[in-house]
């Protein structure tokens, strides 16, 4: 989490960048994940969920780059930036 908390600071001072943050959550259940890898593709900016399936990255305010979701026995998701925002949640389905 230490890398996302970093992301939101450098944030609230660079107009050119916004937050994306929310919760990780197991589609099926409806519980929180902790520990899936959230990334921006091609850019080695990362961070993992927290203990409540908590992520926050930084990404540039126009950028359409896609953010990759993972974890063992999920299937992997990709998003763009722009379809993330503030409180938007990432759902993950199981593997069958």
């Amino acid at each position: 989490m230490f890398v996302g908390l970093g992301a939101f600071s450098a944030s609230k001072n660079d107009k050119s960048k916004k937050v994306i943050c929310g919760k990780v959550i197991d589609k099926t259940t409806g519980e929180v994940l902790t520990g899936v890898k959230v990334e921006i593709k091609e850019t080695g900016t990362y961070c993992y969920s927290d203990m409540n399936g908590n992520f926050v990255l930084s990404v540039n305010v126009d950028s359409k780059q896609e953010v990759e979701a993972n974890i063992v026995g999920y299937e992997q998701i990709k998003l763009k930036t722009n379809e993330l925002g503030f409180n938007k949640d990432i759902n993950l389905s199981p593997l069958q």
